[in-house]
């Protein structure tokens, strides 16, 4: 069947990023791709190198950047930009203005608004209270939150050092989270005093005890209440740090520099379900999110700057 279903009108296409992008390409490589999305994909195959460094200029990384690649015929052995340097959370604050940046819906109607000059603004509390809290490059951060400005807040601080951010939903029960976070042996944990699922409030907090019986490596805890209400009450804990998120965020502000580290820093421990066994470590390094994320945002979804993306899951898997 050669029919089409649907055609961008020509319109659509000039306004697209696809667009500029191949624009972009034909003036710095000297290509001839006249609308021709098969050329691009064929020249991206032909010049892996080359391609993940246009992705690179194309979207403005903020860092140094190193055309020095590897290419094996094991796919997944291959690496591009070796030595290349840069700093996530640099890139992904580079806006700083009065504009939305986050808007989060509650499932009990709960609705809340962040721009971009806050999100700065606490994410640079968050980064030098963990930074004090003796918290380093290559340390692991733990988070047993639900989907809240608050947890991207915590991610991009943590990867503002260098340290290494893993999370698990709170829908896990407390014997899923100690399975995957005991591996990693987290420093701190950062975790909501409650969420909501199908109409329930469903406490959080009371699970700490147990999780912290089992990880000992667990000096602190920040506790995030969730937005629109007080904190709940919960057992203390000998021995062990208890911060919260709202002081935290009421600290005075020191300015941070974002040192920028190897293109192959790691960022993140996501992991396997757990349906073969233990649930298996699976870490992301720093520059290919980033770019990943970048090509896929604005190549293959065309979403430019003040578009809204719906975001409807937990942060357990992505």
């Amino acid at each position: 069947m050669n029919e089409k279903l649907w055609e961008a009108s020509q319109t659509k296409k000039k306004y697209s990023n696809l667009y500029k992008y191949e624009k972009f390409l034909s003036k710095k490589y000297n290509l001839n791709i006249k609308q021709n999305y098969s050329r691009i994909l064929k020249w991206t195959i032909n010049n892996p190198n080359k391609f993940w460094s246009s992705i690179w200029d194309f979207t403005g990384v903020k860092g140094i950047k190193k055309e020095k690649s590897y290419l094996s015929k094991i796919l997944f052995k291959s690496k591009f930009l070796i030595n290349s340097e840069l700093n996530f959370a640099e890139n992904l604050l580079s806006k700083n203005d009065n504009s939305k940046a986050i808007t989060f819906i509650s499932e009990n109607g709960y609705r809340e608004v962040r721009s971009w000059k806050d999100l700065n603004l606490n994410v640079n509390k968050i980064a030098n209270f963990i930074k004090k809290i003796n918290i380093k490059e290559n340390d692991r951060v733990a988070a047993y939150l639900p989907n809240l400005i608050e947890t991207v807040e915590a991610f991009i601080a943590t990867t503002s050092l260098g340290a290494i951010w893993s999370s698990c939903s709170p829908d896990f029960g407390v014997e899923g989270v100690i399975e995957r976070f005991a591996q990693i042996k987290p420093k701190v944990l950062i975790i909501a005093d409650r969420y909501y699922y199908n109409g329930k409030e469903i406490n959080i907090i009371e699970r700490l005890p147990h999780i912290l019986k089992k990880i000992k490596s667990i000096k602190n805890i920040i506790i995030v209440n969730y937005p629109g209400k007080t904190y709940l009450k919960f057992e203390k804990i000998k021995k062990i740090k208890i911060n919260f998120w709202k002081e935290i965020t009421k600290m005075k502000q020191k300015k941070i520099e974002f040192k920028r580290f190897n293109f192959e820093h790691d960022l993140a421990i996501l992991y396997s379900s757990g349906t073969t066994g233990k649930p298996k470590c699976i870490c992301h390094r720093t520059g290919g999110v980033l770019l990943q994320h970048l090509k896929e945002h604005q190549l293959h979804c065309d979403i430019k700057e003040n578009d809204n993306v719906f975001y409807f899951t937990t942060c357990g898997w992505m």
